[in-house]
């Protein structure tokens, strides 16, 4: 707010005016004893001015535990789905935040409402006034002036209010705020210069008094040095996997998403609080988990002291010390800083395997093209259905609404299909631009979800968001000999880009599609190949484990077949699509021939909930696979944490 205004009150008169604002909104004020304080709604006689800090953060009532996102119910041939985000908007006043809590806000602010803005966020956020109470002691883990976020609030607030002696200097930051001082402006007088003079004193003074003070000038640095350090296995032992520590960080805003069916035929998704020191939080289709007990607390210290401020601008960690208080095996990101600074001054750092160069961030500011909001589906009705291979099913679709065809741009990677009741599934696109009016996925039956769908039929409805993702380059590839390396199911991702080629050939130079699988019967796009084939400048090989009668193929694994292509690697692009294991064979192959790691692109799957950069599952580093993949270079690639 331009021109902030500045007001003095009376503390005396401050339980006068909170109870003029709770007439017209509620008012919710700091609540209990010694370290259970919460925010409770304004009763005679409870309020307390002696507490340090809340229990939890202020964000519960923004970012709830557990909320509604959307509900359906089938009657006869007709499903409805109801977005239900609008429903949590509450007009309320939040009294005695103190500043950790608001540049909690900030950040999640910052977060939920820029790029994909999430409707949920901005409807509880819209109707939520938030008052700042400055502090002036400091608790036993709190070091909020050595991360540089207070001792007194400077962002997240509509009005701050800072004691001083018997009154309170009133700062006002938005129009929100001016409208309730406006409310009750018989108790309000404005502020003299001279009581910012003694605000700044006062603050030199209660930071004197933190007894916690580390200088992080340089802590990146001594980050990257300190990634593989012996210290992180003694953490990693120490956690039980409660994930208190996120539960009460400020700026948390990992979820999970889950079905609660009423009946066969109705129910709702909800959403909820999850957490990355959750073992099941990475953990993909058939049980694979990139992240171990060590990378799983490691990445919480980093994604707190790096990876969201290298992101987002914002710092990950507030300085509130809560996590460090609520750890039952006193697991203190306190002492890991100290750890980590003692490490490097006395040279005990082993050569990190984690490289720290940047890469893009693929920044989204726009709507997707969905009726029902950011995380409700619209309704699509399977139109075909295909057995690829034994375990491959191919199924076509259509909009239920012609409108959503009409206006569907073609972009993205992937779309995020539902199976009402039991969940939703990330599937790549596998079809090229001129497909407006039907769309195909091909999935393999690996989990609960694509389990449903893999014995759905003709005239079933799913629900469709998208399409989501960082795609193929298509224009760079032009004029360049390309090389598609897919493995049974991995070739779906690479069919989003070699369908406009195919259709374009005299665009590029040489075309090979290099096609594995164990079996024959197991290779997706048998037919679609031998049509591709006809096309003069379009080579395609086979690598199976197993001889075939069917085709001539080789014998092994697709790596194999490099050498003999005869390219000018220089002028080489390869597109890639395996697990990050068999992609680091096949990379380190094609630049061992002479290509650079920045022509090979590859496309990293991983566990995505909800496709938009919001949930934290497929977050690596500072990087969501979501929004900024799943497609990557292979330099990008290695540049990530090692989870890849």
């Amino acid at each position: 707010m331009k021109n902030m205004k500045r007001y003095k009150l009376n503390r005396e008169n401050l339980d006068q005016v909170l109870n003029q604002w709770n007439r017209k909104t509620k008012v919710y004020v700091p609540t209990g004893e010694g370290k259970d304080i919460s925010l409770m709604p304004l009763l005679e006689g409870q309020r307390t001015e002696d507490y340090i800090n809340l229990t939890l953060p202020v964000k519960e009532f923004v970012f709830e535990q557990k909320e509604k996102l959307f509900s359906w119910e089938k009657n006869d041939d007709d499903l409805e789905v109801t977005n239900l985000a609008h429903q949590h908007a509450a007009e309320r006043i939040l009294f005695g935040v103190r500043a950790c809590d608001t540049y909690g806000i900030a950040f999640t602010d910052r977060f939920y409402l820029q790029e994909f803005l999430d409707p949920n966020y901005r409807s509880r956020r819209s109707g939520t006034t938030i008052i700042a109470v400055n502090c002036l002691r400091a608790g036993e883990h709190c070091f909020c002036t050595s991360i540089g976020t207070g001792v007194f609030s400077t962002v997240g607030y509509d009005i701050a209010l800072t004691p001083l002696g018997s009154i309170y200097l009133v700062e006002v930051a938005t129009q929100k705020g001016q409208a309730l001082i406006d409310a009750a402006a018989l108790h309000f007088t404005e502020a003299e210069e001279s009581l910012m003079e003694k605000k700044d004193a006062l603050r030199l003074q209660v930071e004197e008094s933190f007894p916690l003070k580390m200088d992080l000038s340089n802590l990146w640095e001594d980050m990257a040095k300190t990634f593989d350090a012996d210290f992180w296995l003694r953490e990693a032992n120490a956690c039980i996997a409660c994930t208190g520590c996120t539960n009460v960080c400020p700026t948390c805003t990992c979820f999970n998403v889950v079905e609660e069916n009423k009946n066969l035929n109705k129910g709702e998704r909800v959403r909820y609080w999850d957490s990355c020191q959750s073992e099941h939080f990475t953990r993909n289709a058939e049980h694979h988990n990139p992240r171990d007990a060590v990378s799983r607390v490691r990445y919480r210290i980093y994604d707190k002291l790096k990876y969201i401020e290298e992101r987002f601008g914002y710092k990950g960690c507030s300085g509130c010390g809560r996590c460090t208080d609520v750890c039952p095996t006193y697991i203190s990101i306190i002492d890991i800083i100290h750890a980590t600074q003692k490490a490097v001054r006395e040279n005990q750092t082993p050569a990190a395997v984690h490289q720290t160069t940047k890469i893009r961030h693929e920044i989204i500011d726009r709507e997707i093209n969905m009726k029902k909001g950011l995380y409700t589906p619209d309704i699509a009705t399977i139109t075909r259905v295909k057995q690829e291979t034994p375990e491959i099913k191919r199924i076509f679709m259509k909009y239920d609404d012609p409108e959503l065809h009409t206006n569907y741009e073609y972009k993205g990677q992937f779309f995020q299909v539902t199976v009402f009741g039991e969940g939703e599934v990330p599937l790549s696109i596998p079809f090229g631009p001129d497909h407006t009016d039907e769309f195909v996925f091909d999935f393999k039956n690996v989990g609960n979800v694509t389990n449903v769908l893999y014995h759905m039929k003709e005239g079933d409805q799913v629900g469709l968001r998208g399409p989501y993702g960082h795609a193929f380059p298509y224009n760079a590839l032009k004029g360049r000999n390309l090389i598609f390396v897919g493995s049974g199911v991995a070739m779906a991702p690479l069919r989003t880009v070699i369908e406009p080629v195919i259709k374009n050939p005299n665009d590029f130079q040489q075309i090979i599609i290099l096609a594995s699988a164990l079996r024959y019967e197991k290779l997706i796009y048998k037919d679609e190949m031998k049509e591709w084939e006809k096309i003069e400048n379009v080579n395609i090989k086979y690598a199976l484990k197993d001889p075939s009668d069917h085709i001539d193929a080789h014998i092994g694994y697709v790596n194999d077949l490099l050498p003999d292509l005869g390219l000018n690697w220089t002028n080489t692009t390869a597109l890639v699509c395996a697990s990050p294991k068999r992609i680091k064979k096949v990379a380190r192959d094609l630049m061992d021939l002479g290509m650079k790691p920045s022509d090979i692109l590859v496309t990293l799957e991983t566990h995505m909930r909800c496709g938009a950069g919001k949930c934290g599952h497929c977050k690596v580093g500072s990087h969501y696979m979501c929004v900024d993949g799943p497609v990557f270079t292979y330099e990008e690639m290695m540049a990530l944490p090692p989870e890849y």
